[in-house]
């Protein structure tokens, strides 16, 4: 079985040698001096970083897309277009947002700009743009508007990724070896796509270069449960079993996130944006989840969104996460506690949505964001970014939660977004997921499992 030392590492106030003997830290002791396999000459030490919600295919092929502007209006988001075509060939972008455009756009928006095919992903998924030829790119050649939203949008984005595997694949892997020189040795990946069968083809071919958690959307639940698989199995070599991914409501940056209080701008004929799931239809899932031995991880924004998952919880026993968490009623904040719920952040969402938040919850801007008030009650808090929608890097998760915060009151610490982002102690006996920094974001050293994945 291999060694490594890993030697003069900063571990909070002390300077330490830590030996990995297999996929285990073995000890953690004073420093002797200079020397190890790898000398951090005084480098910080925390244990390797989790990115708790990513969509990792879309992150990846996203990567590889046009980039758009997220503040910009309907007209300069159509000359953005204009000016990074390429003369014949389909274009795929990604980062616009429409919520403050006074109506929704449309595919003749686009048709006036060209006749290739264009199919452009909002910056928060929910929102899927199309001219008359890229209707075709995502599946939807007949639909009547080119602005899909909510479950139309996600097909779409399904179809996209699910006819081009062998170029999401090897952006995938390359996104793999990015998040580890990051310091990123596990992601929680919830794709739209079925994750589990994607990372075991992977897996397959390859060692996977991360930890993977693959959740499970409920058109899939059915293959899920014949697998026989319970939340946590090892399907592959860092590949386990995810949980069921529920999108309950919409999205703050699309005006679907299902609020108490109605949009003062709202979309057509949804006032309060929009609930997904009728309320015993959310039970039922939980509930065939729970019997399974499986956990659930709801999206929420909106409070009203957050309330009924709350009660859908509640009602099955069933474990899980609330995803997002973005609005919530006072009198639920402590309800996560009490059920055993992890709240799920994903705090850049914070900074990008600052500029729009008094324009679309204007009455609700006091409860958005509540990170402090959710952990003062005991919940138990896990970061990650929602990659693509923000970037894939647990430091700018890290600092939005401790100097960005939404409102200055509901920051965290260093240390409580760090403990956040992690899931695993620097102690004898742990996981060997180390990461060295000599400055946030910039890792020397990741090593997964007592496998270096990255070396700078």
């Amino acid at each position: 079985m291999h060694s490594f030392r890993i030697a003069r590492a900063q571990l909070g106030s002390r300077l330490v040698d830590v030996t990995i003997v297999g996929e285990t830290i073995h000890s953690v002791e004073a420093t002797c001096g200079p020397g190890g396999d790898f000398d951090a000459d005084g480098a910080s030490l925390v244990p390797g970083l989790w990115d708790h919600h990513v969509h990792f295919g879309t992150h990846a092929l996203i990567g590889q897309c046009v980039r758009l502007p997220f503040d910009a209006d309907l007209a300069a988001t159509t000359d953005a277009v204009r000016g990074r075509l390429r003369r014949g060939a389909p274009m795929i972008g990604f980062g616009f947002r429409s919520a403050t455009w006074r109506t929704p756009p449309t595919a003749a928006d686009l048709d006036a700009v060209t006749e290739s095919p264009v199919a452009l992903i909002s910056q928060d998924l929910h929102s899927l743009w199309c001219n008359t030829a890229g209707l075709a790119l995502v599946g939807a050649p007949r639909h009547p508007t080119g602005f899909l939203v909510e479950d139309e949008a996600f097909d779409g984005i399904r179809h996209l990724m699910s006819t081009q595997p062998a170029l999401v694949d090897e952006a995938v892997e390359a996104a793999e070896a990015e998040a580890a020189s990051l310091g990123v040795v596990g992601i929680v990946d919830m794709e739209m796509d079925w994750a589990i069968t994607a990372w075991q083809r992977r897996a397959a071919t390859r060692s996977l270069r991360l930890r993977v958690e693959a959740a499970t959307y409920p058109e899939r639940l059915d293959d899920l449960l014949a697998l026989g698989a319970e939340h946590g199995d090892l399907l592959a070599p860092n590949l386990t079993v995810g949980a069921l991914k529920i999108i309950a409501d919409g999205s703050l940056g699309s005006r679907t996130a299902h609020c108490v209080d109605p949009y003062p701008t709202p979309l057509p004929n949804l006032p309060h944006g929009r609930a997904n799931y009728a309320p015993a239809e959310l039970r039922d899932l939980l509930s065939r989840a729970h019997a399974a031995g499986l956990q659930a991880a709801v999206h929420a924004i909106g409070d009203a969104a957050c309330t009924r998952v709350l009660d859908a919880f509640e009602a099955t026993k069933c474990p899980g996460s609330i995803e997002h968490a973005q609005c919530v009623q006072p009198t639920d904040l402590p309800r996560f506690a009490r059920l055993g719920l992890v709240a799920s952040l994903q705090p850049v969402h914070q900074v990008d949505d600052a500029a729009i938040l008094s324009e679309l919850w204007p009455t609700a801007t006091a409860r958005a964001y509540p990170m402090r008030d959710l952990l003062r009650f005991g919940t138990r808090l896990v970061l990650g970014s929602d990659a693509p929608v923000a970037p894939l890097n647990p430091w700018q998760a890290i600092e939005a939660a401790t100097s960005r915060a939404f409102c200055p009151e509901q920051a965290l610490t260093f240390d409580e977004a760090v403990a956040a982002s992690t899931r695993t102690l620097i102690a004898p006996g742990k996981p060997a997921d180390l990461v060295v920094f000599d400055a946030p974001g910039q890792a020397l050293l990741t090593m997964n499992g007592g496998v270096v994945t990255h070396l700078a």
